[in-house]
C-alpha cells in the first residue's frame, strides 16, 4: 500500500476526475475525504461507502469551497476525525461556455469564485499543517484550457489559466517546507460537466476519469528525489 495511512482530501469528490482519484487513493490505503457542495453531497457519501468496502477509512463532507468559513470547518472536522491530513486534490470546478458577449456577470462570478478562489481557500487551509509537518502534497486539476484560450471559453480559460499561474507561485513558496505541488492539466475527460457543454461528444472516445487518477497517483507516490526537478511543477495530460 502506497498511502498506507495517509488522509486524502478531494474537492468535487463525488463524482468524475474526483471520484477516480479518491477511489485510486482509497486503493492504496488512504484515508479519503470526498467534499461537495450540499447539492452533491449524496454523491459524496456514495464514494466513502465505495471506499469503505475496499478498506478505506472515509468521511464525506459538505462545503462550498468558495466559501472561507466553510472550507474551514471542513478542514476542522478532518483534523479532529483523523488527526491529520497528507494530500489535497483541488479538482471541484464548473463549466458554462458562452461567447464573451454572452456571458452573464454571475456565471463570469461563480466560475471564478469555484474553479480558482476555491484553489486558492482549500490550499491555504490546509498549507499550515503541511508545512508543520514538513511533507504533504498539493495537487491542482487545471486543464488544457487553462493553457490555451478557445472560442467560448472565455470565463473557463480564464478561471483555469489562473489556477496555473497560483500553481507556480505556490509551488515555489511550499517548497522549502518539503510541501510538493503540482498541476494537472487534462484535456477532454468523460465526466457529466463535460457532457454538459458538449453533448455531441463520444464519451467512450474520450479520456475517463481513471486515466486522470492514474496520474494523480503517480505523483503523490512517486520517490522523494524526485522533489528536486522543477518539472514537478507542471504535469500535462493530454
Amino acid at each position: 500500500m502506497k498511502l498506507e495511512g495517509k488522509v486524502a482530501l478531494i474537492t468535487g469528490g463525488g463524482r468524475g476526475i474526483g471520484k477516480a482519484i479518491a477511489l485510486a487513493f482509497a486503493g492504496e490505503g488512504a484515508h479519503v475525504v470526498p467534499i461537495s457542495r450540499q447539492g452533491s453531497f449524496a454523491e459524496c457519501q456514495a464514494v466513502a461507502e465505495e471506499a469503505g468496502k475496499i478498506g478505506a477509512k472515509a468521511l464525506p463532507l459538505s462545503a462550498d469551497v468558495s466559501q472561507k468559513a466553510e472550507v474551514q470547518a471542513a478542514i476542522r472536522q478532518v483534523l479532529d476525525t483523523f488527526g491529520t491530513m497528507d494530500i489535497l486534490v483541488n479538482n471541484a470546478g464548473i463549466a458554462k461556455h458562452n461567447p464573451v458577449v454572452d456571458i452573464l456577470e454571475e456565471d463570469w462570478d461563480r466560475t471564478m469564485a469555484v474553479n480558482l478562489k476555491g484553489v486558492f481557500l482549500c490550499s491555504q487551509a490546509v498549507l499550515p499543517t503541511l508545512m508543520e509537518k514538513r511533507s504533504g502534497s498539493i495537487i491542482n486539476i487545471s486543464s488544457m484550457a487553462g493553457k490555451g484560450g478557445s472560442r467560448g471559453y472565455g470565463a473557463y480559460s480564464t478561471s483555469k489559466f489562473g489556477v496555473m499561474g497560483f500553481t507556480e507561485c505556490l509551488a515555489r513558496e511550499a517548497r522549502e517546507y518539503n510541501v510538493r505541488v503540482h498541476v494537472i492539466c487534462p484535456g477532454p475527460v468523460a465526466s457529466v460537466l463535460r457532457a454538459s457543454n458538449h453533448p455531441s461528444d463520444v464519451q467512450e472516445q474520450l479520456m475517463q476519469p481513471e486515466d486522470i487518477a492514474e496520474v494523480a497517483l503517480l505523483l503523490v507516490t512517486q520517490h522523494p528525489r524526485t522533489f528536486i526537478s522543477e518539472v514537478h511543477v507542471r504535469t500535462m495530460w493530454m
